[in-house]
Protein backbone atom coordinates (compact mmCIF):
# COMPACT_ATOMS: atom_id res chain seq x y z
CA UNK A 1 0.00 0.00 0.00
CA UNK A 2 1.81 2.99 -1.17
CA UNK A 3 0.53 6.14 0.88
CA UNK A 4 0.40 9.24 -0.83
CA UNK A 5 -1.75 12.09 -0.14
CA UNK A 6 -4.39 13.52 -2.09
CA UNK A 7 -3.78 16.47 -4.03
CA UNK A 8 0.02 16.17 -3.95
CA UNK A 9 1.26 16.90 -7.52
CA UNK A 10 4.61 17.00 -8.67
CA UNK A 11 4.82 19.87 -9.16
CA UNK A 12 8.83 21.38 -9.17
CA UNK A 13 8.41 22.22 -5.59
CA UNK A 14 11.78 23.67 -4.46
CA UNK A 15 12.18 21.42 -1.30
CA UNK A 16 13.58 18.67 0.95
CA UNK A 17 11.30 16.14 -1.47
CA UNK A 18 12.76 16.76 -4.41
CA UNK A 19 16.29 15.70 -4.96
CA UNK A 20 19.23 17.20 -3.40
CA UNK A 21 21.04 15.14 -5.68
CA UNK A 22 25.07 15.59 -4.82
CA UNK A 23 25.31 12.71 -2.45
CA UNK A 24 22.98 10.39 -3.83
CA UNK A 25 25.21 10.64 -7.25
CA UNK A 26 28.91 10.06 -5.89
CA UNK A 27 27.43 7.10 -3.29
CA UNK A 28 26.04 5.97 -6.49
CA UNK A 29 29.20 6.01 -8.66
CA UNK A 30 31.04 4.70 -5.35
CA UNK A 31 29.10 1.81 -5.83
CA UNK A 32 29.63 1.25 -9.52
CA UNK A 33 33.39 1.53 -9.41
CA UNK A 34 33.32 -1.32 -6.41
CA UNK A 35 31.26 -3.05 -9.12
CA UNK A 36 33.52 -2.55 -11.78
CA UNK A 37 31.56 -0.55 -13.79
CA UNK A 38 32.64 1.65 -16.02
CA UNK A 39 31.83 5.42 -15.21
CA UNK A 40 32.57 6.78 -18.82
CA UNK A 41 29.49 8.73 -20.31
CA UNK A 42 26.51 6.82 -20.30
CA UNK A 43 26.93 4.90 -23.32
CA UNK A 44 25.90 1.83 -21.62
CA UNK A 45 23.47 2.03 -18.71
CA UNK A 46 21.55 4.80 -19.94
CA UNK A 47 21.69 4.35 -24.06
CA UNK A 48 22.67 0.92 -24.52
CA UNK A 49 26.51 -0.18 -25.97
CA UNK A 50 25.05 -1.77 -29.31
CA UNK A 51 24.26 1.55 -30.10
CA UNK A 52 28.31 1.59 -31.13
CA UNK A 53 27.70 -1.68 -33.11
CA UNK A 54 29.86 -0.89 -36.53
CA UNK A 55 31.48 1.98 -35.36
CA UNK A 56 34.63 2.60 -35.70
CA UNK A 57 37.52 2.44 -33.79
CA UNK A 58 37.76 6.46 -34.12
CA UNK A 59 35.05 7.33 -32.99
CA UNK A 60 34.36 4.90 -30.11
CA UNK A 61 37.91 6.78 -29.02
CA UNK A 62 36.86 10.04 -29.37
CA UNK A 63 33.61 9.18 -27.25
CA UNK A 64 36.07 7.58 -24.59
CA UNK A 65 38.04 10.92 -24.63
CA UNK A 66 34.70 13.03 -24.08
CA UNK A 67 35.69 14.34 -27.46
CA UNK A 68 31.44 14.62 -28.38
CA UNK A 69 31.98 17.86 -30.73
CA UNK A 70 34.56 15.58 -32.37
CA UNK A 71 32.08 12.66 -32.40
CA UNK A 72 29.15 14.10 -33.84
CA UNK A 73 31.74 15.70 -36.96
CA UNK A 74 32.93 12.42 -37.52
CA UNK A 75 29.65 10.67 -37.43
CA UNK A 76 28.31 13.67 -39.52
CA UNK A 77 30.78 12.61 -42.40
CA UNK A 78 29.81 8.88 -42.36
CA UNK A 79 26.00 9.91 -42.26
CA UNK A 80 26.85 11.95 -45.40
CA UNK A 81 29.08 9.32 -47.39
CA UNK A 82 26.03 6.54 -46.36
CA UNK A 83 23.36 9.07 -47.88
CA UNK A 84 25.10 9.27 -51.42
CA UNK A 85 24.53 5.24 -51.79
CA UNK A 86 21.15 4.73 -52.49
CA UNK A 87 20.01 0.73 -52.34
CA UNK A 88 23.57 0.51 -51.01
CA UNK A 89 24.19 2.25 -47.43
CA UNK A 90 20.90 1.53 -46.03
CA UNK A 91 22.56 -0.99 -43.24
CA UNK A 92 25.72 1.22 -42.84
CA UNK A 93 23.39 4.58 -43.15
CA UNK A 94 21.47 2.82 -39.99
CA UNK A 95 24.48 2.30 -38.30
CA UNK A 96 26.06 5.87 -38.95
CA UNK A 97 22.67 7.62 -37.15
CA UNK A 98 22.50 5.90 -34.30
CA UNK A 99 26.04 6.86 -33.97
CA UNK A 100 25.14 10.01 -34.60
CA UNK A 101 22.49 10.43 -32.40
CA UNK A 102 24.33 9.11 -29.76
CA UNK A 103 26.90 11.68 -30.43
CA UNK A 104 24.66 14.06 -29.98
CA UNK A 105 22.99 13.29 -27.10
CA UNK A 106 26.13 13.41 -25.63
CA UNK A 107 26.99 16.63 -26.72
CA UNK A 108 23.53 17.97 -25.66
CA UNK A 109 22.15 18.66 -28.62
CA UNK A 110 18.73 17.07 -27.88
CA UNK A 111 17.19 18.48 -31.31
CA UNK A 112 19.52 17.00 -33.30
CA UNK A 113 19.66 13.61 -31.79
CA UNK A 114 15.88 13.48 -32.15
CA UNK A 115 16.21 14.38 -35.65
CA UNK A 116 18.69 11.19 -36.21
CA UNK A 117 16.79 8.48 -33.91
CA UNK A 118 13.36 9.38 -35.74
CA UNK A 119 15.14 9.36 -39.57
CA UNK A 120 16.43 5.73 -38.19
CA UNK A 121 13.20 4.43 -37.02
CA UNK A 122 11.75 5.59 -40.52
CA UNK A 123 14.32 3.95 -41.85
CA UNK A 124 13.69 0.45 -40.50
CA UNK A 125 9.82 0.77 -40.35
CA UNK A 126 10.08 1.86 -44.37
CA UNK A 127 12.11 -1.42 -44.65
CA UNK A 128 9.45 -3.87 -43.14
CA UNK A 129 12.19 -5.26 -40.41
CA UNK A 130 9.88 -4.13 -37.44
CA UNK A 131 11.53 -7.15 -35.52
CA UNK A 132 14.98 -5.84 -35.99
CA UNK A 133 17.00 -5.30 -32.51
CA UNK A 134 17.91 -1.79 -34.02
CA UNK A 135 14.58 -0.73 -33.86
CA UNK A 136 13.95 -1.06 -30.45
CA UNK A 137 17.79 0.58 -29.39
CA UNK A 138 16.84 3.16 -31.48
CA UNK A 139 13.04 4.06 -30.03
CA UNK A 140 14.82 3.64 -26.48
CA UNK A 141 17.70 6.08 -27.91
CA UNK A 142 15.11 8.82 -28.66
CA UNK A 143 13.52 8.13 -25.60
CA UNK A 144 15.99 8.72 -23.84
CA UNK A 145 16.90 12.47 -25.90
CA UNK A 146 13.29 13.22 -24.51
CA UNK A 147 13.82 12.48 -21.14
CA UNK A 148 17.26 14.60 -21.17
CA UNK A 149 14.84 17.10 -22.48
CA UNK A 150 13.01 16.75 -20.00
CA UNK A 151 10.02 16.09 -22.19
CA UNK A 152 8.59 13.27 -20.38
CA UNK A 153 5.64 12.51 -21.56
CA UNK A 154 7.09 11.54 -25.02
CA UNK A 155 9.83 9.85 -23.37
CA UNK A 156 7.42 7.21 -21.59
CA UNK A 157 5.58 6.63 -25.02
CA UNK A 158 8.88 6.30 -27.01
CA UNK A 159 9.99 3.63 -23.41
CA UNK A 160 6.82 1.87 -24.18
CA UNK A 161 7.65 0.78 -27.55
CA UNK A 162 11.29 -0.26 -27.11
CA UNK A 163 10.13 -2.44 -24.04
CA UNK A 164 7.39 -3.80 -26.29
CA UNK A 165 9.55 -4.50 -29.36
CA UNK A 166 12.54 -6.10 -26.94
CA UNK A 167 10.21 -8.01 -25.24
CA UNK A 168 8.73 -9.44 -28.92
CA UNK A 169 12.23 -10.44 -29.26
CA UNK A 170 13.91 -11.69 -26.18
CA UNK A 171 10.93 -12.41 -24.08
CA UNK A 172 9.48 -11.45 -20.20
CA UNK A 173 11.50 -10.53 -17.53
CA UNK A 174 14.76 -10.22 -18.93
CA UNK A 175 17.78 -8.29 -17.77
CA UNK A 176 18.71 -6.57 -21.13
CA UNK A 177 14.98 -4.40 -20.35
CA UNK A 178 16.07 -3.22 -17.46
CA UNK A 179 17.90 0.41 -18.58
CA UNK A 180 15.08 0.90 -20.07
CA UNK A 181 12.25 -0.08 -17.51
CA UNK A 182 14.24 1.82 -15.01
CA UNK A 183 14.12 5.47 -17.23
CA UNK A 184 10.40 4.62 -18.05
CA UNK A 185 9.54 4.51 -14.36
CA UNK A 186 12.18 7.71 -13.98
CA UNK A 187 9.12 9.51 -16.84
CA UNK A 188 6.24 8.14 -15.45
CA UNK A 189 7.05 9.25 -11.59
CA UNK A 190 7.96 12.97 -13.26
CA UNK A 191 4.01 12.58 -14.93
CA UNK A 192 2.45 11.95 -12.00
CA UNK A 193 1.63 8.43 -13.16
CA UNK A 194 2.86 6.32 -9.62
CA UNK A 195 0.45 3.58 -10.49
CA UNK A 196 2.14 2.42 -13.86
CA UNK A 197 6.10 3.31 -12.38
CA UNK A 198 5.05 1.08 -9.57
CA UNK A 199 4.44 -1.83 -11.84
CA UNK A 200 7.78 -1.37 -13.59
CA UNK A 201 9.48 -1.31 -10.87
CA UNK A 202 7.55 -4.61 -9.92
CA UNK A 203 8.79 -5.85 -13.40
CA UNK A 204 12.70 -4.98 -12.88
CA UNK A 205 12.39 -6.64 -9.57
CA UNK A 206 11.11 -9.96 -10.69
CA UNK A 207 13.45 -9.63 -13.89
CA UNK A 208 15.64 -9.82 -11.47
CA UNK A 209 14.58 -12.35 -9.50
CA UNK A 210 14.05 -14.46 -12.03
CA UNK A 211 17.96 -14.19 -12.87
CA UNK A 212 19.46 -14.18 -10.16
CA UNK A 213 17.05 -15.21 -7.20
CA UNK A 214 15.19 -13.36 -4.19
CA UNK A 215 18.33 -13.85 -1.96
CA UNK A 216 20.97 -12.09 -4.17
CA UNK A 217 23.40 -8.87 -3.83
CA UNK A 218 21.38 -7.95 -7.49
CA UNK A 219 17.93 -8.17 -5.96
CA UNK A 220 19.14 -6.19 -2.44
CA UNK A 221 20.52 -3.49 -4.82
CA UNK A 222 17.13 -3.64 -6.54
CA UNK A 223 15.49 -3.21 -3.64
CA UNK A 224 17.75 -0.42 -2.17
CA UNK A 225 16.66 1.60 -5.69
CA UNK A 226 12.94 0.88 -4.97
CA UNK A 227 13.49 2.04 -1.74
CA UNK A 228 14.90 4.96 -2.69
CA UNK A 229 11.83 5.43 -5.24
CA UNK A 230 9.37 5.53 -2.56
CA UNK A 231 11.47 8.01 -0.54
CA UNK A 232 11.39 10.27 -3.80
CA UNK A 233 7.50 10.21 -4.41
CA UNK A 234 6.51 10.25 -0.39
CA UNK A 235 6.02 6.79 0.71
CA UNK A 236 8.08 6.34 3.09
CA UNK A 237 6.86 3.38 4.97
CA UNK A 238 7.14 1.35 1.73
CA UNK A 239 10.29 3.00 1.14
CA UNK A 240 12.16 1.73 4.98
CA UNK A 241 10.22 -1.65 4.04
CA UNK A 242 12.21 -1.96 0.68
CA UNK A 243 15.11 -0.82 2.56
CA UNK A 244 15.20 -2.82 5.31
CA UNK A 245 14.92 -5.75 3.26
CA UNK A 246 17.97 -4.78 1.19
CA UNK A 247 19.91 -4.51 4.17
CA UNK A 248 18.60 -7.72 5.97
CA UNK A 249 19.47 -9.70 2.70
CA UNK A 250 23.32 -8.08 2.57
CA UNK A 251 23.81 -8.60 6.48
CA UNK A 252 22.33 -12.47 5.52
CA UNK A 253 24.88 -12.82 2.47
CA UNK A 254 27.94 -10.87 3.19
CA UNK A 255 27.57 -10.01 7.46
CA UNK A 256 27.36 -6.87 9.26
CA UNK A 257 30.28 -4.88 8.35
CA UNK A 258 29.95 -5.46 4.52
CA UNK A 259 30.32 -2.40 2.24
CA UNK A 260 27.48 -2.95 0.50
CA UNK A 261 25.64 -2.13 3.46
CA UNK A 262 26.69 1.94 3.10
CA UNK A 263 24.31 2.93 0.64
CA UNK A 264 21.24 1.01 1.74
CA UNK A 265 21.89 2.60 5.56
CA UNK A 266 22.34 6.26 3.95
CA UNK A 267 19.28 5.71 2.07
CA UNK A 268 17.23 4.57 4.79
CA UNK A 269 18.60 7.55 6.91
CA UNK A 270 18.19 9.85 4.15
CA UNK A 271 14.30 8.43 4.04
CA UNK A 272 14.09 9.02 7.89
CA UNK A 273 15.50 12.80 7.29
CA UNK A 274 12.47 13.51 4.63
CA UNK A 275 9.89 11.88 6.04
CA UNK A 276 10.37 14.34 9.87
CA UNK A 277 11.03 17.06 7.23
CA UNK A 278 7.42 16.33 5.29
CA UNK A 279 4.48 18.41 6.54
CA UNK A 280 2.61 15.83 4.73
CA UNK A 281 3.71 12.92 6.14
CA UNK A 282 2.47 14.07 9.44
CA UNK A 283 -1.36 14.00 7.67
CA UNK A 284 -1.36 10.28 6.41
CA UNK A 285 0.53 9.31 9.48
CA UNK A 286 -2.87 8.92 11.34
CA UNK A 287 -5.70 5.88 10.24
CA UNK A 288 -8.23 8.04 8.89
CA UNK A 289 -5.86 10.22 6.01
CA UNK A 290 -3.84 6.73 5.55
CA UNK A 291 -7.35 5.03 4.14
CA UNK A 292 -7.59 7.92 1.76
CA UNK A 293 -4.91 7.80 0.18
CA UNK A 294 -4.99 7.76 -3.94
CA UNK A 295 -3.09 3.97 -3.64
CA UNK A 296 -5.02 2.68 -0.25
CA UNK A 297 -6.00 -0.92 -0.66
CA UNK A 298 -9.21 -1.46 1.46
CA UNK A 299 -8.66 -4.68 2.31
CA UNK A 300 -5.29 -3.90 3.18
CA UNK A 301 -4.62 -3.57 7.04
CA UNK A 302 -3.98 0.42 8.14
CA UNK A 303 0.48 0.33 8.94
CA UNK A 304 1.10 1.13 12.36
CA UNK A 305 2.31 4.92 13.36
CA UNK A 306 5.64 5.57 13.47
CA UNK A 307 6.44 8.12 16.16
CA UNK A 308 9.01 11.25 15.34
CA UNK A 309 11.42 9.60 17.85
CA UNK A 310 11.48 6.53 16.48
CA UNK A 311 12.54 7.98 12.87
CA UNK A 312 14.92 9.98 14.45
CA UNK A 313 16.61 7.26 16.37
CA UNK A 314 16.59 4.64 13.03
CA UNK A 315 17.67 7.61 10.63
CA UNK A 316 20.84 8.63 13.10
CA UNK A 317 21.67 5.03 13.91
CA UNK A 318 21.72 4.42 9.90
CA UNK A 319 23.88 6.87 9.03
CA UNK A 320 26.35 6.64 11.99
CA UNK A 321 26.38 2.45 11.42
CA UNK A 322 27.11 3.65 7.73
CA UNK A 323 30.13 5.91 8.48
CA UNK A 324 31.21 3.52 10.97
CA UNK A 325 31.56 0.62 7.89
CA UNK A 326 32.96 3.11 5.20
CA UNK A 327 35.84 3.29 8.15
CA UNK A 328 36.26 0.13 8.10
CA UNK A 329 37.14 -1.37 4.94
CA UNK A 330 40.39 -1.96 3.77
CA UNK A 331 41.76 -0.14 2.48
CA UNK A 332 38.55 2.53 3.00
CA UNK A 333 36.92 4.57 0.32
CA UNK A 334 38.15 8.06 0.79
CA UNK A 335 34.88 8.65 -1.45
CA UNK A 336 32.62 7.02 -0.22
CA UNK A 337 33.67 8.19 3.58
CA UNK A 338 33.08 11.69 2.11
CA UNK A 339 29.70 10.95 1.04
CA UNK A 340 28.60 9.16 4.02
CA UNK A 341 29.59 11.99 6.82
CA UNK A 342 28.55 14.51 4.27
CA UNK A 343 24.74 12.67 4.63
CA UNK A 344 25.46 13.00 8.67
CA UNK A 345 26.23 16.23 8.67
CA UNK A 346 22.96 16.85 6.34
CA UNK A 347 21.29 15.07 8.96
CA UNK A 348 22.31 17.15 11.58
CA UNK A 349 21.91 20.36 9.89
CA UNK A 350 18.31 19.49 9.20
CA UNK A 351 17.97 18.74 12.75
CA UNK A 352 19.00 22.13 13.70
CA UNK A 353 22.50 20.94 15.56
CA UNK A 354 24.52 23.43 12.97
CA UNK A 355 27.73 22.81 15.19
CA UNK A 356 27.60 18.96 14.53
CA UNK A 357 26.82 19.47 11.18
CA UNK A 358 30.02 21.64 9.97
CA UNK A 359 31.79 19.15 11.92
CA UNK A 360 30.65 16.26 9.62
CA UNK A 361 31.49 18.80 6.43
CA UNK A 362 34.74 19.42 7.46
CA UNK A 363 35.73 15.59 8.01
CA UNK A 364 33.67 14.62 4.58
CA UNK A 365 35.71 17.49 3.19
CA UNK A 366 39.50 16.34 4.49
CA UNK A 367 38.02 12.77 3.62
CA UNK A 368 37.54 13.72 0.18
CA UNK A 369 41.30 15.44 -0.76
CA UNK A 370 41.57 15.21 -4.23
CA UNK A 371 39.53 12.78 -4.91
CA UNK A 372 37.57 12.14 -8.28
CA UNK A 373 34.23 10.71 -9.08
CA UNK A 374 32.63 10.83 -12.60
CA UNK A 375 35.84 13.17 -13.96
CA UNK A 376 34.79 15.78 -11.34
CA UNK A 377 36.22 16.64 -7.90
CA UNK A 378 33.96 14.98 -5.00
CA UNK A 379 34.67 18.29 -2.49
CA UNK A 380 32.88 20.18 -5.90
CA UNK A 381 29.94 17.83 -6.16
CA UNK A 382 29.17 17.82 -2.48
CA UNK A 383 30.17 21.65 -1.70
CA UNK A 384 30.33 23.15 -4.43
CA UNK A 385 27.11 24.87 -3.95
CA UNK A 386 24.94 25.31 -1.30
CA UNK A 387 21.99 22.46 -1.02
CA UNK A 388 18.38 23.14 0.02
CA UNK A 389 17.79 20.31 2.55
CA UNK A 390 14.88 21.63 4.71
CA UNK A 391 12.34 23.97 3.48
CA UNK A 392 8.25 24.39 4.38
CA UNK A 393 6.57 25.82 1.58
CA UNK A 394 3.85 28.22 1.96
CA UNK A 395 0.78 26.09 3.03
CA UNK A 396 -1.47 27.59 0.43
CA UNK A 397 0.99 26.15 -2.83
CA UNK A 398 -0.44 23.50 -3.46
CA UNK A 399 -4.67 24.29 -2.01
CA UNK A 400 -6.02 23.79 -5.68
CA UNK A 401 -3.59 21.00 -6.99
CA UNK A 402 -6.26 18.72 -7.13
CA UNK A 403 -8.71 20.59 -9.53
CA UNK A 404 -8.51 18.95 -12.74
CA UNK A 405 -5.63 20.58 -15.56
CA UNK A 406 -7.71 22.70 -17.25
CA UNK A 407 -9.06 24.96 -14.61
CA UNK A 408 -5.96 25.87 -12.53
CA UNK A 409 -2.60 27.26 -14.16
CA UNK A 410 0.69 26.76 -11.97
CA UNK A 411 2.81 30.21 -11.37
CA UNK A 412 6.17 30.77 -9.89
CA UNK A 413 7.52 33.08 -7.39
CA UNK A 414 11.11 33.49 -7.51
CA UNK A 415 13.04 34.86 -4.63
CA UNK A 416 16.81 35.70 -4.30
CA UNK A 417 19.12 35.71 -1.19
CA UNK A 418 22.15 34.76 0.52
CA UNK A 419 23.27 31.25 1.88
CA UNK A 420 25.10 32.20 5.21
CA UNK A 421 28.13 29.94 6.07
CA UNK A 422 26.09 27.84 8.60
CA UNK A 423 23.45 27.30 6.01
CA UNK A 424 20.67 29.97 6.70
CA UNK A 425 18.90 32.26 4.39
CA UNK A 426 20.17 36.14 4.56
CA UNK A 427 18.78 39.41 2.68
CA UNK A 428 15.92 37.76 0.97
CA UNK A 429 14.30 39.44 -2.05
CA UNK A 430 11.66 39.05 -4.51
CA UNK A 431 12.73 38.91 -8.14
CA UNK A 432 9.20 37.76 -9.36
CA UNK A 433 5.57 37.70 -7.50
CA UNK A 434 4.00 35.38 -9.52
CA UNK A 435 1.32 37.49 -10.20
CA UNK A 436 0.61 38.63 -6.75
CA UNK A 437 2.15 40.14 -4.16
CA UNK A 438 0.84 38.29 -1.34
CA UNK A 439 2.77 35.13 -3.02
CA UNK A 440 6.22 37.01 -2.45
CA UNK A 441 5.00 37.95 1.17
CA UNK A 442 4.26 33.94 1.88
CA UNK A 443 7.95 32.73 0.33
CA UNK A 444 9.51 34.89 2.06
CA UNK A 445 8.12 33.76 5.17
CA UNK A 446 8.40 30.17 4.36
CA UNK A 447 12.19 31.02 3.62
CA UNK A 448 12.56 31.35 7.62
CA UNK A 449 12.25 27.81 7.59
CA UNK A 450 14.92 26.73 5.14
CA UNK A 451 17.99 24.96 6.15
CA UNK A 452 21.06 24.57 3.21
CA UNK A 453 24.34 22.02 3.29
CA UNK A 454 26.77 25.35 3.03
CA UNK A 455 29.56 25.87 0.14
CA UNK A 456 32.81 25.22 1.59
CA UNK A 457 35.81 26.75 0.01
CA UNK A 458 39.19 25.08 0.98
CA UNK A 459 36.98 23.03 3.67
CA UNK A 460 35.39 26.24 5.15
CA UNK A 461 32.30 27.19 5.26
CA UNK A 462 31.39 30.10 3.33
CA UNK A 463 28.59 32.69 2.37
CA UNK A 464 26.77 32.60 -0.99
CA UNK A 465 25.08 35.27 -2.83
CA UNK A 466 22.36 35.16 -5.44
CA UNK A 467 21.16 31.85 -4.49
CA UNK A 468 17.48 31.80 -5.92
CA UNK A 469 14.22 29.83 -5.03
CA UNK A 470 11.65 28.83 -7.41
CA UNK A 471 8.11 28.08 -5.60
CA UNK A 472 5.05 26.98 -7.48
CA UNK A 473 1.63 27.94 -6.85
CA UNK A 474 -1.67 26.58 -8.57
CA UNK A 475 -3.84 29.17 -8.79
CA UNK A 476 -7.47 28.65 -10.06
CA UNK A 477 -8.05 30.03 -13.82
CA UNK A 478 -10.84 32.56 -12.30
CA UNK A 479 -8.35 33.88 -9.90
CA UNK A 480 -5.72 34.67 -12.44
CA UNK A 481 -8.66 37.49 -14.30
CA UNK A 482 -9.05 38.27 -10.22
CA UNK A 483 -5.50 40.35 -10.54
CA UNK A 484 -3.06 40.84 -7.89
CA UNK A 485 -4.31 42.34 -4.19
CA UNK A 486 -2.10 44.47 -1.79
CA UNK A 487 0.80 42.43 -0.32
CA UNK A 488 0.24 42.15 3.70
CA UNK A 489 3.57 43.32 6.09
CA UNK A 490 6.12 40.81 5.90
CA UNK A 491 7.82 40.39 9.30
CA UNK A 492 12.08 40.73 8.79
CA UNK A 493 12.88 37.17 7.62
CA UNK A 494 16.10 35.59 9.67
CA UNK A 495 19.76 36.16 8.89
CA UNK A 496 20.56 33.23 9.85
CA UNK A 497 24.53 33.76 10.86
Amino acid sequence: MIQRPLGIRRARLPSVFVSAASCAIVLALVARASAGEDLSPPTTSVIPAPFLAGSSSEFRRLLDLKEYQQAVMLAQQQVEKFDQQPGQGGENLQVALMNLGLAQYLNEDYVGAEASYLRVVSLIEASGRLTSPRLARAQAGLATTYYAGKRYDLAAARYEQAIALARREQGLFTEEQIPFLEKYANALTELNRLDDALRARRYILRAIERKYGAASLQYAEELESTGRWFTRIGSYDNARSALRSSIETIEELKGDNAAELISPLAALGDCARRQLLDPSAAKVATPDDQRQSIFHDAMAPVLPVVSPNTLAIEGQSSLERAVAIAGRQAPPSQVQIADVRTLLGDWYQSRGQTDKALSNYTLAWQAAGSSLSGGKPVTELLFGRPVLLAYVPPGSWNRYAARPAGEVVVREAQVAFTVTARGRVADPTVVTDAGDPRRGAQVLRALQTAAYRPRLENGVPVDTAGVTLDQPFYVPVEKEAEGPADAPPVPPATSGG
